[in-house]
């Protein structure tokens, strides 16, 4: 996959100085929970514009470990300026099989999560 930084910053928020804020946890993205979030913040890593948040930080991961997708490899899917539609569907394709039930109970969890 061919990164394209042009498209990733139009479609980055600038997370830096308190300018915009990623997603809330709650927030779904191919039907999960903090995936909407973890979008946000790998883009706007991906340009600089990260601020105070950290892509693939402990809340990135534990939906990262949850679906089984690898955070290398979901980085490099982002870096090609795919859209939040891309990358459902690209969730949808990499994510471990699981179901609905298992799925809105996580996100019910994880959804909850208070952010400071």
């Amino acid at each position: 996959m061919n990164p394209n930084l042009e498209k990733v910053q139009a479609l980055a928020r600038d997370l830096r100085d308190d300018k915009e804020s990623p997603r809330k946890p709650r927030e779904t993205l191919g039907g999960y929970a903090l995936a909407a979030r973890a979008v946000d913040k790998c883009r706007a890593a991906l340009v600089g514009w990260e601020g105070e948040y950290y892509s693939n930080c402990p809340l990135d991961q534990r939906w990262l470990r949850f679906t089984g997708i690898d955070y290398g490899d979901f980085r490099s899917f982002v870096a090609t300026g795919a859209t939040d539609e891309h990358i459902a569907e690209w969730i949808g394709a990499h994510a471990k099989k699981r179901s609905l039930t298992e799925i809105e109970l996580w996100n019910t969890r994880e959804g909850a999560v208070m952010i400071s």
